[in-house]
C-alpha cells in the first residue's frame, strides 16, 4: 500500500470535498429551494425548530438552533429553535415538544439511524414539516431528505454544515415575499385540489399543497397512509389518487385535473433565484478551501501529534456557532482514540463563572484547575477577537499548554499574540462560510494529528 505524504493527503482531502459538495448541491439545489419555501410558511404560522442530532451530529444540532435563534447578519430576523441534545429525560424528550406547525430536523453522519427515524415518524405523525440530513446509506422517511454521498464522517458533517447554514440564509428570502408565505383554505376552492397526506388523526387526516396544511375528514377513503395523495374539495377528501408518476414519465389522469399542477409564477422566479444561491455558496466555500494554508495545518497537526504522545488533552473552546465547532472538534478527537474535551460542554460551570465572575472569564478559569503543560489549547472564533476566547489562550499559555487559534477576517486579536503557537486563518468577513472552512480545518488537523 503506498503512503501518501502529508502535503498530498491534505491536498486529497480538500479535493474530496470540494467534489462531494459541488455534486451534492448540483443534484439537491431544487429540492433545498422548496425545503427553505416550507421551511418559511411553517415560520410564518408560529411553527418552531427542533433539530436532533445523534451521535457525534448532536454538535450540529446545537449549532443549527443557534444559527436561527441568534443570526449573525444584520437585519435578519430570528427565528424559534431549540435543540434539547442535553435534556435528560431522554429521546423520547424532542418529540413531545412537537406541534402541528413546527420543523423537525434529524441528523446523523452517517446512515440513518433508528433514534432518527423514529423522531422523523414520530413528527410526521404531528404533522410537523420533516427534514433529515444523513450521509452515505439511504434517505430517512421525512418530507426532505438529504444523503450526503460519502463515507467520510468529517466529509458528511461540512458538506451538512453548508446545507444547514444554506436553509437558514435562504429561508429568509421567502419572508421579504410575504404573499407566498400566507394561509389559505386548502380546500375552499370552487373545484377540487389534490393534497398529499402529512398526518393522520382519529377519522381525519392532515393534508397538505404548496405549504398550506388542514385537516379533513377522510370518512370515503379506506386504508389511507401518509404519504397518499387524495383528491379533496370542502374539507371532505373525496378520492385516493395512484401515486405520483415518475419525474417525466407521463400522468395518465393528468387530462382530468389539468390544474393540479399550476402554480404560483411569482415562486417559480424566487425558487429559481434560491437555486442559483444555493449553488454559488457551494462555489464559494470551496474558493475558501482551496485558499487554506495546508503547510500550516501539517505544521500544527504534527505539534499535536507529539503533545498526544506525551499523554496530552485537546481542550476546545469557542462561542455560538464557534462553541458547537469546538464541541464537535473534541468529538471527533475522541473518536480518533485521542483525549479531547470541550469546555463548552460545562454548562453549570460556564453559567456560575459567567454569572460570578463575568462572561470574559468562562474560559480562562476553567483552563486554570485543567490545562496542563503537555496539553493543546484549540480555540475557535470567526472574529479572533472574542475576549473571553483570548483570555482562554491566554492563561492556557501561561500553563505551557500548546496554544492554536482558527479564526476569520484578518485573525483579529489573535494575530497580535506574539507567544500564539499556530494561528490559521479563513481570510474571509462572511461567518457561514468561513465557520465551513473552519470545519475543514479542525477535521485535517485531526487527521493528520491521529496518523
Amino acid at each position: 500500500m503506498t503512503v501518501r505524504a502529508p502535503a498530498e493527503r491534505l491536498a486529497a482531502a480538500v479535493g474530496e470535498r470540494e467534489r462531494v459538495l459541488g455534486g451534492f448541491l448540483d443534484r439537491e439545489q431544487e429540492r433545498l429551494a422548496r425545503a427553505c419555501h416550507d421551511m418559511a410558511r411553517c415560520f410564518a404560522r408560529g411553527g418552531v425548530l427542533v433539530p436532533v442530532g445523534y451521535g457525534t451530529a448532536a454538535t450540529d444540532a446545537a449549532h443549527v438552533a443557534v444559527e436561527f435563534m441568534h443570526p449573525v447578519i444584520v437585519g435578519k430576523r430570528a427565528l424559534p429553535a431549540l435543540a434539547p441534545t442535553n435534556d435528560p429525560t431522554g429521546a423520547s424528550a424532542p418529540e413531545r415538544l412537537l406541534r402541528g406547525n413546527d420543523i423537525a430536523l434529524g441528523l446523523t453522519h452517517g446512515s440513518p439511524e433508528a433514534p432518527v427515524e423514529s423522531y422523523l415518524l414520530h413528527a410526521r405523525r404531528s404533522g410537523a414539516l420533516t427534514i433529515a440530513l444523513t450521509g452515505e446509506g439511504g434517505e430517512a422517511h421525512a418530507d426532505y431528505s438529504f444523503s450526503v454521498p460519502s463515507a467520510d464522517p468529517a466529509v458528511v458533517q461540512e458538506v451538512q454544515e453548508t446545507t444547514y447554514h444554506v436553509l437558514w440564509e435562504l429561508v429568509h428570502v421567502f419572508f421579504e415575499h410575504p404573499g407566498l408565505l400566507n394561509d389559505a383554505c386548502v380546500t375552499c376552492g370552487d373545484v377540487a385540489v389534490e393534497a398529499r397526506v402529512v398526518a393522520l388523526r382519529n377519522g381525519s387526516a392532515v393534508i397538505e399543497k404548496d405549504g398550506a396544511r388542514e385537516e379533513i375528514a377522510v370518512d370515503l377513503i379506506e386504508s389511507l397512509e401518509v404519504g397518499d395523495r387524495l383528491l379533496c374539495h370542502a374539507g371532505v377528501a373525496l378520492e385516493k389518487l395512484p401515486p405520483s408518476p415518475e419525474p417525466g414519465g407521463d400522468d395518465p389522469s393528468g387530462f382530468l385535473y389539468p390544474f393540479l399542477d399550476s402554480e404560483e409564477r411569482d415562486l417559480d422566479a424566487l425558487l429559481a433565484d434560491v437555486r442559483a444561491s444555493t449553488v454559488q455558496k457551494g462555489r464559494d466555500v470551496i474558493e475558501l478551501r482551496r485558499s487554506l494554508e495546508l503547510d500550516a495545518i501539517e505544521r500544527c497537526a504534527r505539534d499535536l501529534r507529539e503533545r498526544f504522545s506525551r499523554g496530552g488533552r485537546l481542550i476546545s473552546f469557542g462561542n455560538g456557532g464557534s462553541s458547537t465547532d469546538a464541541q464537535d472538534a473534541a468529538a471527533d478527537c475522541l473518536a480518533r482514540g485521542r483525549p479531547a474535551l470541550a469546555l463548552n460542554n460545562d454548562v453549570a460551570t460556564i453559567t456560575a463563572v459567567g454569572n460570578d465572575v463575568g462572561f470574559a472569564n468562562v474560559f480562562a478559569r476553567q483552563l486554570i484547575p485543567l490545562a496542563r503543560h503537555e496539553d493543546v489549547a484549540l480555540a475557535i472564533s470567526t472574529s479572533g477577537s472574542s475576549e473571553n476566547v483570548v483570555a482562554g489562550l491566554e492563561e492556557a499559555h501561561r500553563r505551557g499548554a500548546l496554544t492554536v487559534g482558527i479564526t476569520g477576517y484578518d485573525g483579529g486579536r489573535m494575530a497580535e499574540l506574539e507567544w500564539l503557537d499556530h494561528l490559521l486563518v479563513v481570510r474571509s468577513d462572511y461567518i457561514p462560510r468561513l465557520q465551513e472552512a473552519h470545519a475543514t480545518i479542525y477535521h485535517l488537523l485531526i487527521q493528520e494529528a491521529a496518523t
